[in-house]
């Protein structure tokens, strides 16, 4: 009896040591492009959750940013533009991020592009807005940080579309 009890207990313990490995999430490699597509999926986060200590503690000091007029923009003048509420307050709001490529990619030094997609719905309305983003993150510190995003407005395929609830 009590040999067969060591022996279920023996073989409860070796299916949870090989599930634990199966089950746990890594954060990506430092230097992969899924590191990248991360932190630029966190911004996109941060700009929904209005949280201005995570852009504060990405950007660099010499950050460089043009405004959608094309002027240049300081690093205040970026973080307040992203956060600046939407009018009227959306109910919803998400994002979605496709064709991440790294461009550039040496030690110290990369630049991604990306297409991000904004979706807001408010009152019944979606409204969804393309960007077609390039970053450029560098170390300093230690650690990777953004130091430019340029982007453009993208001609969308896709209508603005009235929610169905």
């Amino acid at each position: 009896m009590i040999a067969s009890m060591r022996i279920a207990l023996a073989a409860l313990l070796v299916s949870c040591l090989w599930q634990t490995p199966v089950l746990a999430q890594c954060a990506p490699a430092p230097d992969s492009p899924y590191f990248f597509r991360n932190l630029s999926e966190q911004r996109a986060e941060a700009k929904i959750a209005a949280d201005r200590g995570f852009y504060e503690d990405l950007l660099t000091e010499s950050f460089a940013s043009h405004g959608a007029d094309g002027k240049p923009e300081s690093k205040q003048e970026f973080i307040a533009a992203e956060l600046a509420p939407s009018r009227p307050a959306a109910s919803r709001r998400f994002y979605s991020i496709s064709d991440y490529t790294l461009v550039e990619h040496v030690q110290g030094h990369t630049v991604a592009s990306y297409l991000l997609r904004e979706v807001a719905t408010t009152e019944g309305q979606t409204r969804v807005q393309e960007l077609q983003l390039r970053e450029t993150y560098e170390v300093q510190d230690g650690r990777w940080r953004l130091a430019a995003v340029e982007f453009s407005p993208v001609a969308s395929a896709l209508p603005e579309a009235r929610a169905s609830r």
